[in-house]
């Protein structure tokens, strides 16, 4: 069997299981058991039927751009930050707010999961890299959130540092196609919501899905806008 029939076989069993999960975690997000009472939320949850579709699709996505390296080794952690992303999305739209009990493992869980693919390629600075770019990361957050009207939150300085490193394993150049993708989407969504006034100056706006989208840019496209660029 060639192995364009075995990667096409295994696209569509991840794209399944993808499917199921998402399923069931857009019914445990519908309960909206990660509200607290700071939240002071009253509204319904978000729709959820998107929740099992764009998983299904960020899954395909990475897959298809991130999932050879390290012989797919790596693929396990890149997939974990797919499902993640969805969870955020989704409360950080509802409530505005990050979850500690998501942020906070995310680092050590990604921590692990690129152990294997850092064997496999023998290149054990990757994770030297990894954990000063998180760092790196993590601290530009508080500096943007102490600046007047950063705007920034504890839960998105906490999820800084998950991305930082996911990211700082490919490469510096991908954390910083990442962040700069993040403040991208981020000044986009906001000139959306003010034209269709879903949201005036004054409005807080939830900074964790274009963290998120950053990061999902760079892990699929980072290279090749990276070589675009610097003329490669």
């Amino acid at each position: 069997m060639s192995s364009t029939v075995l990667l096409a076989l295994g696209l569509v069993l991840l794209v399944v299981a993808a499917l199921v999960v998402g399923h069931r975690t857009a019914r445990e997000l519908a309960t909206g058991g990660y509200r607290i009472v700071e939240d002071e939320a009253t509204h319904p949850t978000p729709p959820s039927w998107w929740v099992a579709p764009l998983l299904a699709a960020l899954v395909v996505l990475l897959t298809l751009t991130v999932g050879d390296t390290a012989a797919y080794a790596a693929l396990p952690a890149y997939l974990l930050f797919a499902w993640l992303t969805v969870c955020l999305v989704w409360i950080d739209v509802d409530v505005h707010r990050l979850p500690a009990g998501l942020t906070r493992p995310a680092l050590p869980a990604f921590a692990v999961l690129l152990v294997p693919p850092t064997v496999e390629t023998g290149e054990w600075d990757r994770l030297l890299v990894a954990g000063l770019c998180s760092l790196g990361l993590t601290v530009a957050y508080v500096a943007f959130a102490l600046l007047p009207g950063g705007g920034f939150g504890g839960g998105d300085i906490q999820l800084a540092p998950a991305i930082g490193l996911l990211l700082g394993w490919l490469s510096v150049g991908h954390v910083v196609v990442g962040t700069l993708a993040a403040f991208v989407v981020g000044g986009l969504t906001a000139v959306v919501l003010l034209v269709t006034r879903r949201a005036g100056r004054s409005s807080a706006m939830a900074f964790g899905p274009s963290m998120c989208a950053g990061a999902i840019v760079a892990a699929a496209w980072g290279q090749q806008l990276l070589d675009g660029y610097l003329g490669r």
